[in-house]
């Protein structure tokens, strides 16, 4: 199962040019907060997005996320479609009509979905890479149960979330990159209630 939830979505390290240097930890440590305060600011963002892996396949849709702890990935070629309720998430396969569902805390997205969110606390700070165009912090979990290593990227200098990677040691690297976002809209408490009725009608709400 978990291979069914981790090629879908996430997270992994990219590895700072050579010519850049170390921060010092007191730079590390205010990049953090700042990153801290900026996730916990966000209500809710809707947005395209592409993601590629490894494997040179690539795949386009729509993201919602409602914080905390509410997230839906609608593909729009692929039969899956995934629903955080903020307990559980959900991957429901309409051509296959089944519906696989486990606790937030088993898989990667985890971090992103957290109702604290901090990257101090319930995860492994791997590092932080600071550039002109985008900050990259890397993860991964502190007990070892979920492979790979999960990376955020946020844009700069003016902060916003665009995206993450994941890499682990099936799937390899899997890129999520969101496109044309709109953030606090109101997004209806319906799309993120996982239901029996969803596999069999396309993964989409009518």
């Amino acid at each position: 199962m978990k291979h069914l939830f981790f090629a879908l979505a996430l997270f992994a390290v990219s590895l700072l040019p050579a010519n850049l240097l170390a921060q010092t930890t007191q730079d590390m440590d205010q990049d953090i907060q700042r990153l801290n305060q900026y996730v916990r600011s966000i209500k809710s963002v809707r947005s395209r997005f592409v993601q590629t892996a490894d494997n040179g396949s690539m795949e386009t849709g729509t993201f919602y996320w409602k914080r905390p702890g509410k997230l839906r990935i609608e593909y729009d070629q692929s039969p899956l479609l995934i629903v955080a309720d903020g307990a559980n998430i959900a991957q429901i396969d309409k051509d296959l009509e089944t519906i696989d569902q486990v606790r937030i805390s088993w898989t990667p997205y985890k971090f992103l979905l957290a109702r604290n969110f901090d990257l101090t606390k319930g995860m492994e700070l791997m590092g932080v890479q600071k550039l002109a165009t985008e900050t990259r912090v890397t993860v991964r979990d502190p007990d070892g149960d979920i492979d790979g290593e999960f990376t955020l990227v946020f844009a700069e200098p003016e902060l916003a979330l665009r995206g993450w990677t994941w890499r682990n040691g099936f799937d390899g690297r899997v890129d999520f990159i969101l496109q044309e976002q709109v953030r606090d809209s109101k997004l209806a408490s319906s799309l993120f209630v996982i239901r029996e009725e969803e596999r069999r009608r396309g993964g989409r709400r009518r």
